[in-house]
Parts: structure tokens; sequence; C-alpha cells
């Protein structure tokens, strides 16, 4: 209980600023048995299904601990490996989004039901983001990855958010020449889907975001929206006030150039009217100096 105490502990301050040192004390911890390496597992498993934003921090810790062994309980002479444990734990979850809807769920109340409806469906979307995450870090195989997209290419909306969300997070990975015919079918079966609305607009939606995700190369519009170090956040704030700070400049520069563009204009004018007035006026034409004069006095005033 004090491992899985101080393990709980790490993973609640977990953030990218503080990865290294907190991956340094969970190599300090002792972790020599069955029992243990599954305890930590099924925290960092929950933790990453729960806390999707922060996936790709819990990814890049099991890739630190994808070496760590122990030895069997039941198995003498045999090790259970960390990333065997871990896998077990994403599979089991990701079959069970078969069986969402049966059971002792469909006793409930509606309310309840839906509730557990929807509490199953975050933990579904969270793993199949941590599932990709581990993906990203080689803790997976490609043939894993196109296996989940086949079985989640069902006209149900469960599975197609699921497919969304997995596709957001490794399509660049994973939207290579060598597999360009398998990639094509799966978007091709997504257009087919949009088109003759085989699901609810939003998750027609999701799906044209993904299709625009790809025609765009992968580049997502707003960038990458996970979390940020301290330095990050930091250095944002610092361009961005520095853009303000030109922007203000710009503007001030604009109204000088603009005040002092008026009163040149304002100065030539008088002069020419002048000019013109005192030419009239010598000729004895003084009703057309007035004529000349007044528009200079409205421009002046």
């Amino acid at each position: 209980q004090e491992l899985f105490h101080r393990v709980n502990g790490i993973l609640n301050k977990l953030t990218p600023q503080m990865f290294q040192p907190l991956m340094c004390q969970v190599n300090e911890l002792t972790i020599d048995t069955e029992q243990r390496l599954q305890g930590v597992v099924e925290l960092i498993f929950e933790k990453a299904i729960s806390e999707p934003n922060f996936s790709a921090s819990y990814a890049n810790m099991c890739q630190c601990l994808l070496r760590l062994k122990v030895p069997a309980a039941d198995k003498p002479g045999e090790t259970v490996p960390f990333r065997t444990l871990l896998l077990n734990l994403c599979q089991m979850e990701f079959e069970t989004e078969e069986d969402g809807d049966e059971g002792e769920e469909q006793q409930r109340q509606r309310a309840e039901l839906q509730e557990a409806k929807r509490k199953a469906q975050r933990r579904l979307l969270g793993n199949i983001r941590f599932i990709g995450e581990l993906f990203k870090v080689k803790m997976l195989v490609k043939k894993t990855m196109h296996n989940c997209i086949v079985k989640l290419l069902k006209n149900h909306e469960e599975s197609l958010e699921c497919l969304c969300r997995l596709l957001s997070t490794i399509g660049k990975d994973l939207d290579l020449e060598t597999v360009k015919p398998r990639m094509d079918q799966y978007f091709s079966q997504m257009e087919q889907i949009i088109k003759e609305r085989k699901t609810s607009p939003r998750i027609c939606f999701l799906l044209q975001d993904v299709l625009d995700l790809r025609r765009d190369n992968w580049v997502p519009r707003r960038g990458d929206q996970g979390p940020k170090t301290i330095d990050q956040v930091h250095k944002e704030a610092e361009l961005e006030a520095h853009h303000e700070q030109i922007k203000v400049q710009q503007q001030l520069m604009s109204k000088k150039d603009n005040r002092r563009d008026a009163n040149f204009s304002e100065s030539v004018l008088t002069r020419v009217g002048r000019a013109r007035a005192e030419q009239a006026w010598k000729r004895g034409t003084f009703a057309k100096a007035l004529e000349i004069e007044a528009p200079v006095l409205l421009w002046r005033r």
C-alpha cells in the first residue's frame, strides 16, 4: 500500500515540466513482485485513460519502464514484463466496447444507464488516445493499429468517435506511402458514411475533420493542444506581449503619419490659396479672391 500511495502521488504531480525528476523517483521505487508491478501498471493505466490530455506524458513514462520485469508469482524461473501487463489492460478495455450495452446496465434506471454509458465512453476515448500515444513511442506495432481501425470502422457512434480520436493521434505516423491503398480504403469508407448519413451530424463533422486533416498533410489547424511546460507558457506569453507592443507602435506611427500628412496638405493648400488670392487682388478681381480663399478657410476649420 505504501508503494501504491507513492506512485499515485507521483502521477498526480506529472507534467511535462516535472517529468524527469518524477521519473527518477519512480526508478527508485522497489517494484520487485508481480503483485506490485500489476498494481503500478493499473495506476498508470487508470490515470492515462482518465486524463487524456496528459496521455503523451504517461506513454513516455511507460516507455521508460519498458524493460521492467519481475519474477512470475506462479511460474518459477519466468518473468512478467511491464509491457505485457500494460498492453493486456489496453486490449481488455478496448474489447469491452463491444459489450457496452449488455448485462446489468439494461436493468438500471434510465438516468443511471446514461451516466454509465457516458463514463464508459470517456474511458474508451481515453484508452484510444493512450493506445495512440503508446504507438508513437513504439510500444505498439502498425499491425495492431490497423486492426483497431478495422474494428472501429462500424456504423455506430461510439466506435466512429473513437476512430476519429485514434486517427487524429496517429494518422501522420501511420499514413505512409507503403500502406496508402489501405489508408485510402479507410477514408473511402468514412466518406461513404458521411455521404449516406449513416450516423449523427456530430459524428459526421468529426469524420469530416479527420478527412480535412489528412488532406492538409496531418497538420492541425490549431497546432498541438496538449499540456505545455512552464517555459513554453512563459515564452508564448512573452511572444504575445511582444506582438502586442509592435501592434501598438504601428498604430501610433500610423496616427503620426496621418497627422503629418494632414498638416502638410493644409500648409500646401494655404500657401497656394494665398498666392492665387494675391494674384487676383492685383488684377482687381476681389470677388474671385474671396472665392479662392473661402475653401482654404473651410479646410483650415
